[in-house]
């Protein structure tokens, strides 16, 4: 605590005074105010996640259409990391506290893992099938309450797990499909799917965690350099821009990739600026739901000889939104 010189002659030289003792970096552990995490807290930080999971599904949709055009998955995450470099800078406004350059390791390790959690999900795609690995992937809603003693100090009650277990059930509905994949694809897919979904449990947590110190708006932009520094790894295994051009993929590429970065800054702000990792990615899981919504209305208009999904599945999948919008209501209530 810093000592401070004004003298508190009045109401509110104390109040400002009060705030200005506060130490360097204090304003940015919103987790300590009073209308924050409390019970009977509207969660109105809540909305940011909630539109991240409207962006990521049309972000994911034009990806996959460039994909389906031609572009690889590694020209996809290259781009994805780079566009949020470039827009995460737009946060250094809000400032923060600049950290010693020893501490760097912080944000290079969350970037890294930001990174990891792209190429685990990408490959996870790839090599099996979206209907495998995306249940596999809302394992996160689980694996943040696991590990979230470990990295910070939120105390969660039964309301929370429930919550998450609720939603675990409804992502695996709303993933439903007629016909199955051969099991060694299977296998593949849900080994890099369970990689991805620790990868950006272990990303949001340690957010949650260093984020106080740093600042959002210090912090985040950081993070995000290291993930484009580091996909430049796999550059070698992207597709060369005029074979973009040649394939006429660059504007799904762009939408995609702009989406991604847009989604990914009310993520990560809000886990920063408010922590409850938790809900926030519960509320997050949603994308489940707007993904079958999308996907079923602009199938015929994306992907014209997609086959039909069946009442089964649809009914399936009509079972798995209502339990995911079931998992929110108890989370934020």
């Amino acid at each position: 605590m810093r000592e401070c010189s004004l003298n508190p002659g009045s109401a509110k030289v104390r109040a400002v005074t009060k705030s200005l003792c506060k130490p360097r970096g204090a304003i940015w552990n919103l987790r300590e105010s009073p209308t924050i995490n409390q019970k009977g807290n509207p969660a109105i930080h809540l909305l940011l996640p909630f539109c991240s999971s409207v962006f990521v599904v049309f972000g994911l949709l034009n990806l996959q259409r460039a994909q389906q055009g031609g572009s690889s998955t590694w020209t996809s995450m290259i781009l994805v990391c780079w566009s949020s470099a470039c827009v995460f800078p737009v946060l250094a406004l809000m400032g923060g506290t600049m950290q010693p350059a020893t501490s760097l390791w912080q944000p290079a390790i969350i970037g890294a893992l930001f990174l990891a959690g792209q190429l685990f999900t990408f490959l996870a795609v790839a090599r099996g099938d979206v209907s495998v690995a995306a249940p596999v992937l809302g394992v996160k809603v689980l694996i943040v309450p696991a590990l979230s003693p470990l990295f910070v100090d939120d105390e969660l009650s039964s309301k929370v797990w429930i919550a998450a277990a609720v939603a675990v059930v409804g992502i695996g509905f709303v993933q439903a499909r007629d016909k199955s994949i051969e099991r060694s694809l299977i296998v593949a897919s849900v080994g890099y799917a369970m990689l991805a979904a620790c990868a950006m449990t272990l990303f949001d947590l340690l957010i949650q965690r260093w984020a106080g110190a740093w600042g959002a708006g210090y912090l985040l932009p950081i993070a995000f350099a290291f993930a484009a520094l580091f996909s430049l790894t796999f550059v070698r295994l992207a597709d060369r821009p005029a074979e973009l051009r040649q394939r006429g993929v660059i504007r799904p590429l762009a939408i995609g990739c702009v989406l991604m970065a847009v989604q990914a800054v009310g993520m990560t702000v809000t886990l920063g600026l408010y922590g409850d990792a938790t809900r926030v990615n519960i509320v997050y899981s949603l994308r489940g739901l707007w993904g079958v919504l999308l996907t079923w209305f602009l199938a015929r208009h994306l992907v014209g000889s997609e086959n039909t999904p069946s009442n089964r599945t649809m009914t399936m999948r009509l079972i798995g939104a209502v339990l995911i919008g079931i998992s929110v209501l108890i989370s934020v209530t």
